[in-house]
């Protein structure tokens, strides 16, 4: 855009004639002068920006560590205080691990003892030390050499020094931020500062040519006209970047891509291609300005796009001494940019046109198309940040299954919708046999193992619409919409087999003993469900284990059964 508006000025001048020569030169040379300044303000800012956010990111890190060696220190002293209970040494094995997960350059190089400085990673593991020696003491009932270990190894001491040298270092990172700020504050005065100088100096040099001769005028009239459409381009883009900070899915970010593609580039059309789930290859997310949707590729390959192999924006051209990607359309021109945020490649942004002078009008809109891929890079790293979030808050990070909290609410939709539908929901509860005997026998390593090789071997008998959870421990649970009783039964039989199938590539005995109930055949509600099949689950335990169990029909005194089922469970 710059470009196009500096060539449109020069040649103005040139028809004006030499008497405006020297002045369009000048003109030229400030204007380039300023907008090296403004861009270099720009880098600058962006620069000062990544310092904050890593001077933000080491302070969250040490906070929460100058956290873990307080609370560490407050668990050795409640285990010293409580010495004449039986000492309960969860608390401590819990803070000590969190404390363990941060490496020795996540704290100050060194710490103050006295008028000497010392490593704090030597302070940091004589502490740890003298934790262990205490709590040793304590777990031997000596109460005694405990208090005299804590005091004799200085670990009140040693928590004092570092503490206050993570809080020295904290405080002197707040001042860098602050600092860091101050110069984005002013870096960003001086580039708005130049801008309105820019502005200012192009309407006086407009105006002072406008007095040699109309066709100057008309010249700089096109040229503050050109000036006027950048600038508002450049606030289109802002504008849209701001919008998509609001986007909360594809589809949002696709609208808001459409509507500033109509306004800054409506003489030309677009698609915009995403990867799928499985990431080996891109999907058509969205078109614009284009008639004949049928032409365009539903999916692109990796291997097909000459823009994703190099990494960089690629033109495909009609005419075959042009190098085309595969899934080009014969007689269009498209100019191809791959979207990349965070040196990942997320997407590809596709420009076409077509018709008298396309490659010009294509290349006058690569800067558009550039701003338009980088702004979109941004939001769509987002949007996976955000839903990447949203899984690890919804999903047990063992199994990879819904935790129980979006069981529940999960299997409340799911009993309402089939309400409203007159149509079945099914339940399975699933719990591994003799898994406390498992973890005994070969270790927990080996129980985890044989609970994720347990939850996948339930996914691949489930439908995209099932929803799978981790239910608490070894027990797991299996929501079927619009499934009766019979389909689910069967479906639960195939779930057994396929984890008594795990018995032999695990090296353990495992089978599971699972509990089928259905609304409406054997339940009225998602919480009857949960009761019935739970019952169900404890008869096949009690008929032996390793079986699929249904919940008895209703109309058979199921009720009856549930409650002698769950008086059972509560008197064991």
């Amino acid at each position: 855009m710059q470009a196009q508006y500096d060539g449109d000025q020069q040649q103005s001048y040139r028809n004006a004639g030499r008497v405006l020569g020297r002045s369009a030169l000048v003109t030229i040379a400030f204007l380039s002068v300023m907008i090296a300044l403004v861009i270099s303000g720009f880098v600058y800012i962006s620069h000062q920006e990544a310092k904050v956010e890593e001077v933000r990111q080491t302070t969250r890190t040490l906070r929460v560590a100058r956290q873990a060696v307080m609370e560490t220190g407050a668990a050795v002293a409640d285990l010293m205080i409580r010495h004449d209970s039986e000492p309960n040494l969860l608390k401590y094995a819990q803070t000590l691990s969190r404390l363990n997960t941060f490496a020795d350059d996540s704290f100050p190089e060194t710490a103050l003892r006295g008028s000497d400085e010392v490593p704090t990673p030597a302070i940091l593991t004589a502490l740890k030390a003298g934790w262990a020696d205490v709590v040793s003491a304590i777990a031997a009932k000596q109460p005694e050499i405990a208090q005299s270990l804590y005091g004799a190894r200085g670990i009140e001491r040693n928590t004092t020094i570092l503490t206050r040298a993570i809080l020295a270092d904290l405080t002197r990172r707040e001042a860098l931020e602050a600092s860091f700020n101050r110069n984005i504050e002013r870096a960003t005065s001086v580039v708005l500062g130049l801008q309105v100088l820019t502005g200012a100096f192009c309407i006086l040099a407009f105006v002072g040519a406008s007095r040699s001769s109309a066709r100057d005028a008309r010249a700089r009239d096109l040229a503050v006209a050109n000036a006027n459409a950048s600038r508002e381009q450049v606030s289109r883009l802002f504008g849209m970047t701001e919008m998509l900070q609001s986007a909360l899915d594809h589809s949002d970010a696709n609208a808001v891509l459409r509507a500033t593609a109509a306004e800054l580039i409506p003489d030309l059309g677009g698609a915009l291609y995403v990867f799928n789930n499985s990431r080996d290859r891109l999907a058509l997310s969205t078109t614009w300005g284009r008639e004949d949707l049928e032409a365009l590729p539903d999916a692109i390959g990796l291997q097909q796009c000459w823009a994703l192999k190099r990494g960089k924006p690629h033109t495909n051209r009609p005419g075959s001494h042009h190098l085309c990607c595969e899934h080009h359309i014969v007689g269009d021109h498209v100019l191809e940019i791959p979207m990349i945020a965070r040196g990942e490649i997320l997407g590809l942004l596709q420009l076409y046109c077509s018709g008298a002078a396309a490659g010009p009008r294509l290349e006058a809109a690569a800067s558009v198309g550039a701003a338009l891929a980088d702004a979109m890079s941004l939001a769509l790293s987002n949007i996976a940040l955000r839903d990447k979030l949203r899984s690890q808050a919804l999903r047990d990070p063992l199994t990879g299954l819904y935790n129980r909290r979006y069981m529940e609410d999960a299997l409340e939709r799911v009993v309402r919708l089939a309400e409203r539908e007159r149509t079945e929901v099914s339940v399975i509860m699933i719990d591994l046999d003799h898994f406390k005997r498992l973890n005994d026998q070969y270790g927990h390593a080996k129980g985890d193992a044989v609970l994720r090789d347990s939850a996948a071997a339930i996914i691949n008998q489930l439908r995209e619409t099932d929803i799978a959870c981790r239910y608490g421990g070894e027990e797991l649970i299996v929501v079927l919409p619009n499934c009766g009783l019979d389909m689910a039964a069967a479906k639960a039989e195939r779930i057994r087999a396929s984890i008594e199938a795990l018995s032999e590539p695990t090296g353990a005995q495992v089978s599971a003993s699972l509990g089928v109930a259905c609304v409406p055949t054997t339940s009225t509600s998602g919480r009857d469900l949960l009761a019935n099949s739970d019952a169900a689950l404890y008869r096949a335990k009690q008929e032996g284990r390793n079986r699929v169990v249904r919940a008895p029909s209703q109309k058979k005194g199921a009720r009856a059964e549930q409650s002698g089922a769950a008086s059972s469970l509560a008197a064991e």
